[in-house]
């Protein structure tokens, strides 16, 4: 059976029916194929956001002391910028070239605007978006959250927060450059929150594909699926 999704998918539908219906098994050998091969991507994403999770769980807990002292702050942005970044690749996860090139666009950039056309080139919709249940028409079901989160415009702003702290050798350096350490700590409360409330519940499309990854998070569970629509939904 081949090993490739698109070719499987080929086979499935123009190959496979000239041999009549020969496969002993069922599900049939090149569907049983499909679903482990769409589902690897699932795997993947779920275990990226793992990792997310894992950062922004930790950038609380160094946000939520009583006194808050700067290897804090310095602590809580590291974690808050590695989820950043790692939420910018998520969507590249199919694709080891696409990965690579949103990896270098991220890692290359002194400022996030840089990093942001590239990405965008690669994949328009590259930033999940909060969904959950919405009302419509005075019915009520699932759909697309607007506002509800961090919002992608939002990013390059936060980003350069979080590259003062992290440039910034000790306390001093921050108070030169007339933003006082508790207004830092102040901005990254509120970008935890923001990360956690679009994060909680979220789609996002996949690079190169019309597929997109439904995640929810309830407690430390996970739950992630793939589903296709003909309803676009995201902008």
């Amino acid at each position: 059976m081949p090993s490739d999704p698109i070719i499987t998918k080929g086979w499935r539908r123009f190959v496979s029916p000239s041999y009549g219906d020969v496969c002993k098994f069922h599900p049939t050998c090149s569907a049983y194929g499909l679903e482990a091969l769409e589902t690897g991507t699932v795997a993947i994403y779920r275990t990226l956001y793992d990792r997310i999770f894992w950062d922004l769980d930790h950038a609380r807990h160094q946000l939520s002391g009583p006194k808050i002292d700067f290897a804090d702050l310095i602590h809580s942005a590291a974690h808050l910028r590695l989820v950043i970044e790692q939420i910018t690749m998520a969507s590249f996860a199919a694709s080891h070239t696409l990965v690579s090139q949103a990896n270098v666009a991220v890692s290359n950039s002194r400022k996030f605007d840089s990093a942001q056309k590239i990405l965008r080139k690669l994949n328009p919709h590259y930033w999940p978006a909060s969904f959950g249940k919405v009302t419509h028409g005075g019915r009520e079901g699932l759909g697309v959250r607007s506002g509800v989160g961090l919002q992608e415009a939002e990013i390059g702003r936060y980003f350069g927060l979080l590259s003062e702290v992290l440039h910034a050798q000790t306390p001093y350096v921050l108070k030169k450059r007339r933003r006082p350490p508790e207004e830092y700590l102040s901005e990254y409360r509120t970008l935890e929150e923001k990360l956690s409330l679009l994060l909680e519940s979220h789609i996002v499309q996949m690079a190169d594909t019309p597929e997109y990854l439904y995640l929810t998070r309830n407690g430390k569970e996970i739950s992630t699926q793939a589903f296709s629509t003909d309803q676009k939904l995201l902008d």
